[in-house]
């Protein structure tokens, strides 16, 4: 499966232990910043996008509280 990016250079990716969530970075192209897009596995779409420096080349996934906390 493929979902379209908010940019052209895809780099990193990971996804949360519950699986709900993918993170992927974007590499800034020229001026343009890097990015991180957030795709709902469940629902199989891109919900935010934020910007970041020109070299995301990558991303790491630390923890997640657990619910209710």
């Amino acid at each position: 499966m493929q979902m379209k990016s908010s940019t052209t250079v895809t780099h990193g990716t990971v996804i949360t232990p519950d699986s709900r969530y993918a993170f992927v970075t974007s590499e800034g192209v020229g001026a343009e910043p890097g990015k991180v897009d957030i795709y709902d596995l469940r629902v199989l779409t891109r919900v935010a996008s934020v910007d970041v420096g020109q070299q995301a080349g990558g991303i790491a996934f630390w923890k997640m509280a657990a619910a209710g906390s």
